[in-house]
């Protein structure tokens, strides 16, 4: 018997996530992984939050990808020697939420003024350590991705 796919996720989902992260999703991602959990958008891999429902879909999770591969690109920076006057790059401001398999994320920036909860979003590289601002909030992100804008990120 084949078994249902499951699309979206639970609110109980993404409050274990939200817990797990010690941070609050954007309203606008909040909505999207409740109608889109699992799914991507023009190539770029949204990370899910885990759910108990599908665990084999959403296994590489949000929680899991922050855990684990943005940790390890993290670490690349830890050796790393900086010039007189250098600061080393830190990094707790941003929460990975999507990759397009380059080794560079969007992230959400809690850094500065999130209106009604909607942080901007930021590309991260992982060769530099370097944000460049992509949108203003998940929604606008979700849009440009689907016109096209970010292909060649």
């Amino acid at each position: 018997m084949k078994r249902h796919r499951i699309i979206g996720t639970t609110e109980e989902a993404i409050a274990r996530a939200e817990e797990e992260l010690n941070r609050n999703f954007p309203p606008s991602f909040r909505a999207w992984l409740l109608q889109n959990n699992g799914l991507g958008i023009e190539g770029i891999s949204i990370f899910p939050v885990l759910d108990d429902r599908d665990p084999r879909k959403t296994w590489d999770s949000i929680v899991r990808n922050y855990r684990v591969g943005w940790a390890g690109w993290l670490e690349n920076f830890e050796g790393y020697e900086y010039d007189e006057g250098d600061t080393k790059p830190v990094f707790d401001h941003l929460l990975p939420f999507a990759d397009f398999g380059t080794g560079d994320y969007y992230c959400f920036d809690y850094s500065g003024n999130c209106p009604d909860g909607e942080c901007p979003i930021v590309h991260w590289s992982h060769e530099t350590g370097e944000t460049e601002f992509r949108a203003a909030s998940f929604t606008e992100f979700v849009n440009k991705v689907s016109s096209g804008e970010y292909e060649y990120d």
